[in-house]
């Protein structure tokens, strides 16, 4: 058996601490460490009960993960952040959006079964298990100021509703972020399929194969732009009637219906950061603070649909009141860990502390243009003060 160290190579501080954030950080330890892995003294260190009043409804949001992936975040930590949360007022629901793809997270029903067999149900959790958008994708269309593209963004409405954002994310890499924690999960994940698909594009339609085609007949029922027409026993689209809403890929059973991805990069991520934006607007100052899960990174994010080894050790957990500083930090701390033992990272310059995780797992990927796109959002501020408990 090969035991590696869960504690990260020390963490680069800011030059300056003027105008620095403050991040509280409790390393995972291989040698027995603390229970549930020092959340109660990140929870504690960040004042995150300071957040919630008697009677707040709470929505910790995470991701249940895709079907098949083993590495989401583990109930039992979530059970744990439930029992915080509950002793500081709250009433709390643990909560993620149904997904824009077709895999077993895009409509209501499926996504609560994806969640009960990966261990998220409400006798586990001791709370319930709430899917924001609902049956029919609902959301609240949220106005902001000095977005990127957008002047209004929609907000799940379960999330929408809440009083206290408590966001419970796991830190891994991603093909289009660089890294998805926090920020993604606020951004995308907060957010029904109608916004979602606005995300991934302006004005993206969906591309339908008529070939593979069953002819089941859904989305002319559930289309609400009528873009969908049956004519001599078979489905026709008109892309000038489509709202771009994202329901037909829910609906689809005969895989006819596929997202045009192609409008991923650099505006991908400025849309999701005016989506992070009006997502925060929707909850008074001080009413948010920010879990980032160290643990089982991976190449992928927990959408995927199988699972690889990790990329590197443990870390531990991350927390902040500031969702930008927080993220930096855990990324800081990937970047400078040693490589995890037979992962992806093996027989790279990246297995060393220090070597660039992301450049040898999404070669071509920005990492820098990501980091200027959420300095230009200000949604937080880069600069931090880590503080290990």
């Amino acid at each position: 058996m090969i035991i590696v160290s869960a504690v990260p190579a020390p963490v680069p501080k800011p030059k300056s601490r003027s105008r620095a954030s403050d991040v509280v950080f409790a390393p995972a330890r291989a040698d027995g460490g603390r229970p549930y892995l020092g959340l109660d003294l990140v929870f504690q260190a960040v004042e995150a009960a300071g957040c919630i009043q008697e009677g707040d409804y709470v929505a910790i949001k995470l991701h249940f993960g895709e079907r098949g992936n083993v590495r989401y975040l583990r109930p039992a930590l979530i059970s744990r952040l439930v029992h915080l949360v509950k002793q500081a007022g709250g009433h709390p629901f643990v909560t993620d959006t149904t997904s824009l793809y077709r895999h077993h997270r895009h409509t209501f029903f499926e996504y609560l079964e994806t969640a009960r067999l990966n261990g998220f149900t409400s006798e586990s959790l001791g709370c319930p298990v709430v899917i924001a958008d609902g049956l029919r994708g609902n959301g609240v269309e949220v106005p902001i100021q000095n977005g990127y593209e957008y002047k209004s963004v929609k907000v799940a409405q379960a999330i929408h509703d809440a009083d206290v954002l408590v966001t419970a994310s796991h830190l891994t890499l991603h093909p289009e972020f660089a890294w998805a924690a926090t920020l993604k999960n606020i951004g995308m994940g907060c957010t029904p399929k109608e916004m979602k698909l606005r995300l991934h594009g302006r004005t993206v339609h969906p591309v339908f194969t008529a070939e593979k085609c069953i002819v089941c007949g859904l989305c002319l029922r559930h289309c609400p732009g009528d873009a969908f027409t049956l004519r001599r026993k078979k489905i026709h689209f008109d892309v000038g009637r489509c709202l771009s809403c994202g329901d037909c890929f829910s609906w689809c059973k005969g895989g006819a219906l596929r997202i045009p991805w192609g409008s991923a990069g650099r505006d991908v991520q400025r849309r999701t950061a005016d989506a992070v934006r009006g997502v925060l607007a929707t909850f008074r100052p001080g009413k948010t603070v920010h879990f980032v899960f160290a643990l089982d990174i991976t190449r992928f994010c927990d959408c995927a649909g199988s699972s690889t080894l990790p990329i590197v050790p443990d870390l531990g957990i991350f927390a902040s009141r500031d969702p930008v500083a927080v993220d930096a930090a855990a990324f800081a701390a990937l970047q400078q860990a040693a490589g995890y033992p037979g992962g992806e990272l093996q027989g790279s310059a990246a297995m060393e502390p220090g070597g660039d995780k992301v450049a040898v797992c999404w070669p071509g990927l920005d990492v820098e243009s990501y980091r200027q796109v959420i300095a230009g959002a200000r949604l937080g501020r880069e600069r931090y003060r880590l503080t290990q408990v």
